[in-house]
């Protein structure tokens, strides 16, 4: 079972299309960052390989890329570690969002 962190304007991460970020917005904040760039699938390989459709901010961590998926009004990150969510907590300061976590806690 995956765990997901929530970049949201939202206070409760279900409500984000109702204060959403925009993809546009996403898109023009994400073009000043080196470390990142936008694709509309994200891939995985590994025993299986997986590809995903939709709108994707990736960054560069390191040789992992972490995809930041943009759907409904937030960005979501499953299973991020400690620097992941302190990278997401800076996006999410820069933006004027809320991190969350699955079960609405703050971060």
């Amino acid at each position: 079972m995956s765990y997901d962190a929530h970049i949201t304007r939202a206070e409760d991460w279900p409500e984000s299309e109702e204060y959403p970020i925009t993809l546009d917005e996403l898109k023009e904040y994400f073009q000043t960052k080196k470390d990142f760039h936008y694709s509309t699938s994200f891939s995985s390989t590994g025993p299986v390989s997986l590809t995903i459709a939709g709108e994707f901010f990736i960054w560069n961590y390191g040789d992992t890329p972490v995809p930041f998926h943009f759907w409904n009004g937030r960005l979501i990150v499953a299973n991020p570690d400690n620097e992941i969510l302190a990278k997401m907590k800076e996006i999410a300061l820069d933006l004027n969002a809320n991190l969350l976590g699955d079960e609405g806690e703050s971060y």
